[in-house]
């Protein structure tokens, strides 16, 4: 009777165990609960590889309540990415608020990434369920380019996407005011805002200050709108281009009918902005005797401005608008396959972390000597002295002890430059010619003794981790990277740290500093040879400057700050720039061993690797040593050793005499359109399937010049390569005779000039590799 009851009870248990999840009740029955929503990336779910993404949570709590939203996040690239980004909430009963957090921009899914709630605090505090929604994030990353567009016209800029398929890979992304952010690292993803036709002011002065850091850490910013140009460039009219002084009607626009290489009817009057260009602007083209386009550079980003609303027809749905924008933001919208895509930078410095200087391997001959000397005392020495003795017996222990003061002998030769806390810091620091530079870093913290350790960063430090010797496997773990940004303050938590292991950071900061300049002027003497003069006007003293210009790399040495160095013409430079420069400028040792370089040459790398860095027209960089950067552990600074790269890029002023005489090797042309399978750009050479790519040599915007003559070098392709020049005055394609390798064009070279622009294309009828075409130009300036 016993058994049978016994069998009963059992079969109740399972089958209430059985009954759906509602009716078996939860833990926290009795507690608040949390209504979850989320809105990830950009236009309603775009993640951007590689650069910060917002994630806005809405979150609405079933009682008042104070706590921890933490996001928690790992295993993403195989590097041993591991984070848990924390913000403090007050969740009033019932009420929906938002929570925006910058994530690393990869791609998200329910095993590499969930989202929780603690009350109190994530140390001590219990964590609080959701109800609806999914707990983590799922989302795949994008490379493509983004655009952002705030408009009245939801249509503005949608002739973009007729680029896709020729070389680009482009999301129009609409915006709203409130889709903006107050917070300029949250923005990172976009590579172009267009603001067109919009009432500017009605962004909160949060917003407006975000957009403006945005550009000044390099975004590029287009303001548009024709008659309402005024209202959209209003809050930005310290960094804006122009200055808005009315309007004025056309009945045509040549000028913008040559870049887009189509016929434009306008069918009447069509109403552009007027203007006054402000201090440092650029004026690309004119129209009616009026600005069309034209740019000016903020610190490290770029404002553009168009005289026209780009949403009004009959230009919006023009032919022609695609490529003009294309020409115009070819420096700044990524072409599909266009050089190697790598990530963020600092995400590729891993390795080079791993040169700790101040953390070496003990000295073999000491370890060796240690070692025959132990060999010795422990075996004939003491046998001869404890048979001399009559104490054999006591080599029992005195073996053993013998070999525990060797060993701590040996831990403590080992261990001696282990003892603290310290740094290994990696900075890149680009400048902007004028005196602001951005600065990015990479960080190995190494840990003396095994533990929990708390690091404090500088203010709105955007932090990823990354844990070296810490052991985790596929799948989520338990956390031990907490990242907390709480009133712009960054703290880093890392939890269960083993003796002597690294944790590896990379810091980001939206915000320019004062940093200096590198002065470089750059002229060719008589014999074509590139002369000049260098002065640091940096804060830092720089070691092993290189000027890197006319596909050559000049080898400037030190150059203290407010020192001065001539550009050499002997010896210290390097003819020709092809390949990987980093092997050229900082070859490997002798069987590698003794290398003393490798983190000068993984930077170099890294940095030259960039999409589109080593199709620069010039740049320079330089060395030091100081303490650039540094977080605190307790308040107190890290020991740290630091390497900070200073990189520019260099602007040439042509025609400085008034004559204009540019060599090949100077003018680097730039992509615009491509249609092909493959296509990418190497610094050794151009791989094209079959199809066809548009490139232009930019020439002298600056400056208002007259070419008598130019030359193209490299038209002699192959077999299955063919060139065309675009003709501005027939609108035609022209076929480039190949029988010579070089094109000259001495009558009337304007009629290839495109809005300060040469125009050409090369056609395959089969995969292939060709190196870039090079250009020589003469004129004189106006």
């Amino acid at each position: 009777m016993k058994r049978t009851g016994g069998m009963l009870l059992l079969a109740v248990i399972l089958m209430v165990s059985a009954l759906p999840y509602p009716l078996q009740g939860t833990a926290f029955a009795d507690g608040p609960e949390i209504e979850l929503k989320m809105e990830i990336g950009y236009g309603g779910g775009w993640i951007k590889q590689g650069t910060w993404n917002p994630l806005k949570l809405v979150l609405k709590s079933s009682e008042d309540l104070t706590g921890d939203i933490v996001i928690r996040i790992q295993n993403n690239n195989g590097m041993g990415e591991e984070a848990s980004y924390v913000q403090r909430v007050d969740l009033p009963k019932d009420t929906e608020k938002e929570v925006t957090i910058g994530i690393p921009g990869n791609s998200y899914n329910k095993d590499n990434n969930e989202i929780s709630f603690y009350e109190d605090s994530y140390r001590k505090g219990k964590p609080v369920p959701f109800v609806g929604g999914k707990k983590y994030v799922s989302k795949s990353a994008v490379s493509s380019g983004m655009v952002g567009v705030l408009s009245d016209d939801p249509d503005t800029m949608n002739f973009l996407s007729t680029l896709n398929g020729k070389g680009s890979n482009l999301l129009k992304i609409p915006l709203r005011a409130e889709n903006m952010y107050d917070d300029a690292m949250l923005m990172d993803g976009l590579d172009v805002l267009v603001i067109n036709n919009f009432a500017s002011d009605t962004l909160s002065q949060p917003q407006q200050d975000a957009v403006k850091s945005w550009v000044r850490s390099g975004g590029t910013l287009v303001l548009a709108g024709g008659a309402g140009y005024s209202k959209t460039a209003a809050p930005f009219a310290d960094i804006a281009p122009l200055q808005s002084n009315g309007t004025s009607e056309v009945t045509e626009m040549p000028e913008l009918e040559k870049l887009g290489g189509k016929a434009l009817n306008l069918d009447g009057n069509f109403t552009i902005s007027t203007g006054t260009p402000a201090e440092g602007t650029v004026v690309e083209s004119m129209t009616s005797d009026a600005p069309l386009f034209a740019y000016r550079k903020a610190d490290l980003g770029k404002v553009w401005y168009a005289a026209y609303d780009v949403s009004m027809e009959p230009v919006n749905s023009w032919a022609g608008h695609p490529a003009a924008w294309a020409s115009l933001l070819r420096n700044e919208l990524p072409m599909t396959n266009n050089g190697y895509y790598g990530g963020s930078m600092m995400d590729s410095l891993s390795y080079a972390l791993d040169y700790f200087p101040s953390i070496k391997m003990p000295s073999f001959p000491m370890l060796l000597w240690m070692l025959i000397i132990y060999a010795v005392v422990a075996a004939p020495l003491l046998y001869f002295i404890l048979k001399k003795a009559d104490k054999r017996e006591w080599a029992w222990f005195l073996i053993p002890l013998i070999a525990v003061v060797a060993s701590a002998a040996v831990y403590v030769v080992g261990s001696a430059d282990k003892t603290k806390e310290m740094a290994h810091t990696l900075n890149v620091i680009e400048l902007d010619g004028e005196g602001k530079g951005m600065t990015s870093s990479a960080s190995a913290f190494f840990t003396p003794r095994s533990g929990d350790y708390e690091l404090e960063f500088p203010e709105n430090t955007y932090l990823k981790t990354y844990r070296n010797n810490g052991g985790f496997g596929g799948g989520l773990s338990e956390n031990k990277s907490f990242i907390r940004m709480d009133n712009g303050q960054t703290s880093l938590e890392l939890r269960d740290m083993p003796q002597w292991s690294l944790a590896k950071v990379s810091a980001d900061n939206p915000l320019p500093q004062e940093r200096g300049q590198l002065a470089v002027v750059v002229d060719l003497n008589d014999k074509g040879e590139v002369v000049g003069k260098v002065r640091n006007e940096t804060l830092n003293d720089l070691k092993q400057v290189v000027l890197v210009v006319g596909g050559r790399a000049f080898l400037l040495g030190d150059i203290p700050q407010d020192g001065s160095a001539d550009i050499p013409t002997d010896k210290k430079l390097i003819k020709q720039v092809s390949g990987n420069l980093s092997d050229q400028l900082y070859p490997y040792g002798p069987n590698g061993m003794n290398d003393k370089y490798t983190r000068e040459r993984q930077i170099v790398q890294s940095y030259s690797y960039q999409p589109g860095v080593f199709m620069n027209n010039a740049y320079i960089f330089g060395w030091s040593e100081d303490d650039l950067t540094n977080y605190t552990l307790k308040g107190k600074a890290i020991e740290s050793d630091q390497l900070n790269f200073w990189v520019q890029p260099v602007d040439i002023q042509w025609g400085q005499n008034g004559a204009i005489n540019i060599p090949y090797g100077f003018i680097t042309p730039q992509v615009t359109q491509a249609n092909a399978p493959n296509f990418m750009i190497y610094p050794h050479g151009v791989e094209l399937g079959q199809g066809s790519v548009v490139m232009e040599f930019p020439l002298m915007p600056a400056v208002e010049a007259e070419y008598s003559e130019f030359s193209i070098k490299g038209v002699k392709l192959g077999n299955s390569m063919t060139m065309e020049i675009w003709n501005v005055e027939t609108s035609e394609w022209e076929p480039v005779p190949a029988d010579q390798n070089v094109f000259t064009v001495k009558e009337n070279p304007e009629r290839y000039v495109v809005d300060n622009r040469i125009r050409f294309s090369i056609n395959s009828t089969s995969q292939g590799m060709f190196q870039l075409p090079q250009l020589s130009l003469k004129g004189e300036v106006k």
